[in-house]
C-alpha cells in the first residue's frame, strides 16, 4: 500500500501539476478506502463458495460467513491506516492549512480539524454496507459462478472512473467551470465515489458534503432490503448450490 501510494502519488502529482504535500495524502487515503471497498465486492462474491465445507457440515447462519469477511477486511483496513498516519505526520503542515487545494487552482479546503472524527461513523457505515454486499453477491455467486469474474472486471473499470488517482477539480480546471458540468456527473453518478469521499474527506481535511451521506444511506437501506429478501427466499438453497 505504501509503495503503491508513494509511486503513483509522485507520478500523478507531476502529471496534474499538483502539490505533493496535499495530493499524496489524497491519493493514499483514496487507495486505502478503495482497498476495503474492492475487498467487499470481490471477496464478498466468494464468501459462501470459500466456506463450502463449513456450510455443508455446520448449522450456522449465513450471516456469520459474511460478517467474517467484513471483519477480515476491517483488520486489513486497520493495518493500512498505519500508512495514513505516517503520511499525516509528514504532511501535517499542508493538510492543516486553511484554504489548501488538492490540485492547482482547485477548490479551497477547510483543512484538518476535529471534523476528522466523522471518519468513525463513516467507516461504520461502509462496514454495514460491506455486510449486505457479501450476503447478496455471495448468494448470487453461488448460483451463477461467473459473477465473481464479472464483478472483478467491473471494479477494475470503476477504479479508473472513480476519483481516486484524480480529482474532480482537474475537470473544472481543464474544461472550465461551465463546460465541466456534465463531465463531473461521471463521478457523481458513480456510487463508489460517494463511499470513498464519505471517509476520505474528513481524514484529509476536505469539505464534507451532506449529499454523500444521503447517497450512501440510500444504498444502505436498499442494499439491506435486497439482501434480506435474498436470504428469505434462497437461504436454504445455498448449501446445495455451493
Amino acid at each position: 500500500m505504501a509503495i503503491t501510494a508513494v509511486g503513483l502519488g509522485l507520478l500523478y502529482s507531476q502529471l496534474f501539476q499538483a502539490q505533493i504535500g496535499t495530493f499524496l495524502p489524497y491519493l493514499t487515503v483514496g487507495f486505502i478506502v478503495w482497498n476495503f471497498i474492492n475487498g467487499c465486492l470481490t471477496e464478498g462474491t466468494e464468501t459462501f463458495i470459500r466456506n463450502e465445507g463449513l456450510i455443508k457440515h455446520l448449522p450456522a447462519p449465513l450471516t456469520v460467513y459474511a460478517l467474517r469477511t467484513v471483519w477480515r477486511l476491517t483488520l486489513m483496513f486497520a493495518h493500512n491506516l498505519l500508512v495514513y498516519f505516517v503520511v499525516l505526520a509528514i504532511f501535517w503542515g499542508p493538510l492543516s492549512k486553511v484554504g489548501y487545494t488538492i490540485t492547482k487552482d482547485g477548490v479551497p479546503q477547510p483543512g484538518l480539524s476535529w471534523a476528522a472524527l466523522l471518519a468513525i461513523p463513516a467507516f461504520v457505515l461502509l462496514a454495514v454496507n460491506g455486510g449486505w454486499v457479501a450476503i447478496l453477491f455471495g448468494i448470487i455467486s453461488t448460483r451463477y459462478r461467473d459473477i465473481p469474474q464479472v464483478i472483478m472486471s467491473i471494479t477494475q473499470l470503476l477504479f479508473f472512473m472513480t476519483p481516486i488517482v484524480w480529482s474532480t477539480d482537474i475537470l473544472a480546471a481543464r474544461f472550465g467551470e461551465d463546460s465541466a458540468g456534465w463531465r463531473i456527473w461521471v463521478a457523481e453518478l458513480n456510487p463508489l465515489y460517494h463511499y470513498i469521499q464519505l471517509l476520505r474527506a474528513p481524514l484529509i481535511g476536505n469539505e464534507q458534503s451532506w449529499h454523500h451521506w444521503v447517497v450512501v444511506l440510500a444504498f444502505t437501506v436498499v442494499g439491506w432490503g435486497l439482501a434480506l429478501v435474498a436470504m428469505r427466499n434462497y437461504r436454504a438453497r445455498v448449501s446445495y448450490w455451493v
